[in-house]
């Protein structure tokens, strides 16, 4: 299946006229459209599953259990009455979701039945996306049994399975935040849950659930294991979330205690009713820093996905020097990356504005440096020899380089001024030719060139024993239509990227904002087109930071479409700070 066709088909027919953009939302509140597109599922009418009528053929007991799976809201009592008693009391439906875009009507063999699924994809049991099925998984095969004379299935699949079309009116993806392995900044890691009146507590249930299992390893929760919620998360009419924790659970310090709320905090801001929790752990009210009644859904900012720093300012390179500054009022900097003799071809600035990672020497050297000259420290050269694209900084400081030399790529790693090799599989020793990791440390991006186009891979960064770092296995994030090349991309949210592409160069480019985790169906994928030559996309974690259509005389809000003009300083390249 082209999956890129399949998953964008509801955005890619926005009206998007050749010169004109749509709004790109790629952060905040989880909320429910308005607009005539697209179901609001607070209104939508709920749907009673049917029990299996007395008499049906195997062929209506499957078509019926189906069925019965899309019952709204969720629940799975009346699928189960399709199942033998057995089957029923082993089903597991809780274990996996199988979203399904069509399927061919159900064939009936001597010893089974079977339901061939021309597509689908899979979430985890916390409903983080697992990508697409293979394709020799796509038949379900049913065996059914007689049961009180009634035609029953023997072996249903430990899954809900439901259409796209359910999926994508029904469920959104929002983030459950956990911390770094160092508990500096929240990781944001993305999962599916049903909408309506029980958002507040999906998301606190789900949370509780712990990281999803291929993240284990690379971020930590500060709430005990164990632990459930009440009945539910109530909101009360002045907006404060009454969440309370059931099980048992060790003794919470203060410092425990903050960390805690900064990740049910920062998890629940996404419902746009809650303002404000009260968190009960195990019958005790757990402690509020400064001994307050309530703990405000923005109290944790500054453990931010998005690390230090303001995303107002830009970095750019104009006649080979460094130039910075707020939107539309760009200056050459002092000190050695503004002289006239920098050379600089690509520059990354660190997320806290502080120092500044230089690529110069026609791209075959790699210095860092202040960027204030008031600094008497001298640059660094930590890298040197190679081919170097744009470098990348996480929040903790560590450099992220690739090096693109003769096609087989290599990834290096400079932390405290040492460099060595990242082994990134999919990456290293391809054709890749850009890479940005996530302000968080825990994300790695790379466009790697195909014969067929451009592939945008994503690699999960683990922080092993005595701060070593390593990767995970490569996921496919998206691939563009054969032949497309991606040009630029850049982070527009913590869990979101912007990729740029031509689509005739020189003349019109592409702009998709796409899910990091690779998810398609059931997520605000946009495109819009830019005209003219452009060289660059630019975007920034930070919320409400414009998202930048770069070109050498200017640069444009794609959103708003407001243009600043560089003036005296024609543009090789601009960004943000990462």
């Amino acid at each position: 299946m082209n999956r890129r066709i399949v998953s964008l088909a509801a955005v890619i027919a926005l009206a998007v006229v050749l010169s004109g953009c749509v709004s790109l939302p790629t952060s905040g509140p989880v909320v429910e459209s308005g607009g005539t597109n697209r179901t609001d599922t607070r209104r939508a009418s709920d749907i009673d599953a049917r029990p299996p009528g007395a008499g049906a053929t195997r062929t209506e007991v499957i078509t019926g259990f189906l069925d019965a799976m899309t019952a709204w809201p969720i629940q799975t009592s009346v699928a189960k009455q399709y199942l033998t008693g057995e089957a029923s009391a082993g089903w597991n439906p809780e274990q996996e979701t199988v979203i399904y875009s069509d399927s061919l009507p159900v064939r009936e063999t001597a010893g089974s039945v079977s339901v061939q699924l021309t597509a689908a994809d899979r979430l985890d049991q916390i409903g983080a996306w697992r990508g697409a099925m293979p394709k020799d998984e796509l038949t379900l095969t049913f065996h059914l049994a007689i049961e009180n004379g009634e035609f029953r299935i023997a072996d249903p699949p430990d899954a809900l399975v439901v259409p796209a079309s359910w999926f994508r009116q029904r469920y959104r993806q929002v983030s459950l935040f956990y911390f770094d392995p160092l508990a500096q900044i929240l990781v944001p890691e993305p999962v599916f849950v049903p909408l309506g009146d029980q958002l507040a507590s999906s998301l606190v249930s789900a949370l509780l659930s712990g990281p999803p299992p291929l993240a284990r390893g690379i971020v930590r929760s500060f709430l005990p294991p164990g632990l459930t919620v009440g009945l539910s998360v109530p909101v009360d009419d002045e907006g404060i979330a009454h969440v309370t924790l059931v099980g048992e659970a060790p003794k919470v310090t203060a410092e425990e205690a903050e960390l805690m709320l900064a990740q049910l905090a920062w998890t629940l801001r996404q419902d746009p009713s809650i303002t404000a929790l009260r968190v009960n752990l195990d019958g005790t009210d757990l402690p509020l820093p400064g001994g307050a009644s309530q703990y405000s859904v923005e109290s944790a900012s500054a453990f931010g996905p998005a690390g230090p720093g303001s995303g107002h300012q830009v970095y750019g390179i104009s006649r080979g020097r460094l130039v910075s500054g707020p939107l539309g009022e760009l200056s050459v900097v002092t000190g050695d990356f503004g002289a006239d003799d920098a050379g600089l071809v690509a520059v990354a600035v660190r997320p806290d504005g502080e120092r500044v990672a230089g690529v110069d020497l026609g791209g075959r050297r790699v210095r860092v440096g202040p960027l204030r000259a008031d600094s008497a420290e001298a640059l660094t050269t930590v890298l040197s020899g190679g081919q170097y694209a744009r470098p990348s900084w996480d929040s903790v400081g560590r450099l992220w380089v690739l090096d693109r030399r003769s096609g087989s790529a290599v990834v290096w790693l400079v932390e405290d001024g040492e460099a060595r090799q990242i082994d990134v599989a999919g990456v290293t020793g391809a054709r890749a030719r850009s890479l940005i990791v996530s302000r968080d440390g825990t994300r790695l991006i790379a466009v790697v060139r195909g014969p067929d186009g451009d592939r945008v891979l994503g690699a999960r960064v683990v922080l092993g024993a005595r701060g070593r770092v390593g990767l995970t296995h490569e996921a496919s994030v998206v691939r563009p239509p054969d032949g497309s090349r991606i040009a630029d991309l850049s982070w527009t949210s913590p869990i979101q990227i912007g990729l740029l592409a031509p689509t005739s160069p020189g003349v019109l480019s592409e702009v998709d904002v796409v899910s990091a985790d690779g998810a398609t169906v059931g997520v605000d994928a946009l495109s819009t087109i830019v005209t003219g030559r452009v060289i660059g996309f630019t975007a920034s974690p930070v919320a409400d930071t414009p998202m930048l259509a770069v070109y050498g005389d200017r640069y444009i809000d794609v959103v708003r479409q407001e243009s600043y003009d560089a003036g005296s300083l024609p543009l090789t390249q601009l960004d943000y700070a990462g």
